[in-house]
């Protein structure tokens, strides 16, 4: 009997933890926060930052907007407001929207609204003066209703409207996100150009939060490849000239060493012709090697700068080609 009516509680618990839920979504929101404050003010703080273990407040992710809002009302003229609550990643969400009393919401069968927790109006009903909220949840959190003005100049109005997007996870957790928003309708006796100026849209929050862009993997995919192939031609090139340079050096050495051995070198050059020659190749090889020095430091392309120090080691070597021509001996040929 004790197990039975434990086994009862858990399951009386249960259905009421669902219940209060079912209740929270379908019914709107409460009329005051989690604080005892006005929620349609300072907002739902029972979701996003303002879940339990997290600091509350408004988040920018959140863009509030409402459509359709004139700059000056004309007495007991009716003007249709869209109200949009969006978010990069939630797509459901909730309002609360207050007028202070002045004027009247109302709005058609199709659309998820209803007459604010607190209202002196029955929630079925399809109009009233007080404060109006969603009455499901909706996705897209979108809503159409009608704002007609009082029929008596009442002055400048203010709106207040709070926004929650939520991400239907079935909790009030931190990834739902609210946004408040307020706006001023002014009154008839306001000058008539601004009156005639029509409707506008008035919202809140960072509208480039929303555009967050998905990776195409794809795209990342063709990036990779093309990554890969840049690598394997910079390594490819790096590999091919380095192997070249490595070939004419060890050409130039074996030469060299060919011709100690049998006493050759370069033909004699008469010195007239040597100075000039060795001087060319002495500033070609200077000039180069700062060129290249120089691109280096800069961060120029590898390519450029070790040909330009190539070009300088090679006239290096030429003016010493120059001054062992200069050196030998003229060899007089016999003629006879």
């Amino acid at each position: 009997m004790r197990f039975d009516s434990t086994r009862l509680l858990l399951v009386s618990a249960l259905v009421l933890m669902l219940a209060t839920h079912a209740l929270a979504s379908s019914g709107g929101p409460p009329e005051s926060n989690m604080s005892g404050d006005s929620t349609v003010l300072n907002g739902c703080n029972c979701h996003g930052s303002g879940a339990p273990g997290a600091a509350s407040g408004p988040s920018t992710e959140v863009v509030v907007s409402v459509a359709g809002v004139p700059h000056a009302y004309e007495l007991g003229a009716a003007y249709e407001l869209t109200i949009k609550v969006e978010h990069s990643s939630n797509t459901a969400g909730g309002f609360m929207m207050s007028s202070g009393g002045q004027g009247t919401f109302s709005w058609a069968d199709d659309q998820a609204v209803r007459p604010a927790v607190g209202s002196n109006d029955s929630a079925s009903a399809g109009s009233t003066s007080d404060n109006i909220s969603h009455d499901d949840g909706t996705d897209p959190a979108v809503w159409l209703v009608t704002w007609t003005a009082p029929a008596e100049d009442g002055g400048d109005l203010s709106f207040y409207l709070a926004g929650n997007s939520v991400d239907d996870s079935g909790a009030n957790d931190a990834g739902d996100h609210w946004n408040l928003l307020s706006f001023v309708i002014n009154s008839p006796s306001t000058t008539s150009a601004q009156a005639e100026l029509g409707t506008r849209t008035i919202s809140v929050g960072d509208y480039n939060s929303l555009f967050v862009s998905e990776p195409d993997e794809e795209a990342l995919a063709h990036e990779r490849q093309l990554e890969i192939a840049e690598g394997v031609f910079v390594t490819g090139n790096a590999l091919y000239f380095t192997s070249l340079i490595a070939l004419i050096i060890g050409a130039v050495v074996q030469k060299e060493i060919m011709e100690r051995k049998r006493g050759e070198g370069p033909e004699w050059l008469d010195k007239e012709l040597a100075y000039p020659q060795g001087l060319r190749r002495a500033i070609t090889s200077a000039v180069t090697f700062l060129l290249g020095l120089y691109w280096m430091s800069n961060g120029e392309s590898a390519y450029l700068y070790g040909l330009s120090l190539f070009i300088s080691l090679w006239a290096a070597y030429g003016v010493y080609r120059t001054v062992l021509a200069a050196k030998r001996e003229p060899k007089i040929m016999d003629i006879a």
